[in-house]
């Protein structure tokens, strides 16, 4: 009798996670990657809304993602689940004898920086957790404070904020910084900041605390012209705050509107971040119930949808010519200023990354794993390579995207804009008809 019945409107929670790096500027059948991106989303919201298949609470998230993700950065300076206090082992890596200056929290230095140009403060991006918490679901808990996010706080290079890249010489050996936004010079200035020993390291010049205090010939730049990506603090914070599940349909286009490309791509944060918008039990606690294996056909469950888009690898870019070896990024520097690695963050078989082939096979090992995890606890996911023959994604980077979706059917290639459209209207109506079956 039910199979005679008209089938009921279902409740979706959908994840749209969207990649915005620098990229994505690249131009794809008369317009550019993103702006194909932007009408399929915005398409996608609009059909969600219009179509009699999902109910209207049915509830969309949107997240993108570059080198890291964004939240609100007003609505959660004081969140619970953020370290406020400088409490995580994670906290001070780059920020050597803080309280000496006065500081209890990276929030206090974005303070003094604001001051010097408003455009400092902090953006809202978050450092990734450590292993195994960083590919799992889950909220911090005060029993270990390294479970808390750590603010993204890109400490100043050593160099003179020079807006290409800044040299700076110990002992004879010149290093190279992309991130100079104080001057570092010792020799134009007094004061018990101003002043380094000679021989001062490279680490011991980047850690130090006391030259956020009063910064000297700070550098607000509107680019680095040899990254393409803002000099200052919020480097590698690049995108628009994500949009936790919501309804309302001009929030969601008004977010897919005001997206730019820019920066370099972390599949893996950008993956976590939307599997956390859907969980009954991450940050935000927005999501309903999972559904159990038992029960997951049931009328009454509500089906968690992620839907992951990206034009390219993941890539965590290098720096050979710093000690830091890498450009500071979701998990720091491959060699951060305090002595530590990187290696907490990554998994056992992707320790001790030097190079642009071991740090994407790191994040490719992390970005496979959270995809198991989330499949685990029946979220769904759809996965679109936007891979244009004049900007390919290579083969590990297709298998990826194909072993992260819950089907070989649900993983799909674009080559060109009205490919990526397409795949969208794919997806809609492949969600809209499990109403049908369910």
């Amino acid at each position: 009798k039910a199979q005679c019945a008209t089938p009921l409107p279902k409740t979706f929670e959908i994840s749209l996670v969207l990649d915005n790096t620098g990229s994505m500027a690249a131009s794809s059948g008369g317009q550019s990657k993103l702006q194909a991106v932007q009408t399929a989303a915005t398409n996608f919201v609009t059909y969600v809304y219009t179509n009699s298949a999902f109910s209207s609470a049915t509830k969309i998230s949107i997240v993108p993602f570059a080198a890291a993700v964004a939240v609100n950065p007003s609505t959660y300076r004081y969140a619970t689940w953020i370290d406020q206090n400088g409490q995580s082992s994670y906290h001070w890596t780059n920020v050597l004898s803080p309280s000496l200056s006065g500081f209890s929290s990276r929030f206090d230095i974005f303070t003094k920086l604001q001051a010097a140009y408003s455009g400092w403060g902090w953006a809202g991006c978050l450092e990734t957790l450590p292993y195994p918490l960083n590919v799992q679901d889950g909220a911090p808990t005060s029993s270990n404070k390294d479970s808390y996010y750590v603010p993204m706080f890109a400490p100043d290079e050593p160099g003179d904020a020079n807006k290409t890249y800044s040299g700076f010489t110990v002992n004879n050996n010149t290093y190279y910084s992309f991130n100079s936004y104080i001057d570092d010079d010792n020799s134009s200035k007094s004061g018990s900041c101003a002043i380094m020993a000679s021989g001062t390291t490279f680490n011991a010049a980047e850690g130090r605390a006391c030259k956020y205090v009063s910064p000297y010939n700070s550098a607000p730049t509107s680019l680095n012209s040899s990254t393409g990506i803002p000099n200052g603090p919020n480097f590698g914070c690049t995108t628009q705050p994500l949009q936790r599940l919501t309804n309302d349909t001009t929030a969601l286009k008004s977010l897919i509107n005001n997206m730019a490309p820019l920066g370099s791509t972390n599949i893996h944060e950008g993956f976590m971040w939307g599997w956390r918008t859907l969980s009954p039990k991450s940050v935000f606690g927005d999501g309903s119930a999972y559904a159990s294996s038992s029960n997951s056909s049931n009328a009454t469950t509500i089906n968690k949808i992620l839907i992951l888009m990206t034009d390219g690898t993941n890539s965590w870019a290098t720096n050979p010519y710093s000690p830091n070896g890498s450009m500071y990024f979701a998990a720091g520097y491959f060699q951060n200023a305090n002595g530590t690695n990187a290696n907490p963050r990554l998994p056992s078989t992707n320790q001790n990354v030097s190079d642009t082939a071991g740090s994407r096979n790191a994040l490719d090992a992390l970005t496979a794993q959270a995809c198991t995890n989330a499949k685990a606890v029946n979220v769904s996911i759809y996965t679109i390579g936007f891979s244009v023959p004049s900007d390919p994604i290579d083969a590990a980077g297709q298998t990826l995207l194909k072993n992260c979706a819950s089907s070989s059917n649900q993983f799909f290639i674009a080559n060109t804009s009205d490919d990526l459209i397409a795949a969208f209207k794919q997806i809609q109506a492949s969600i809209g008809a499990l109403r049908l079956t369910q």
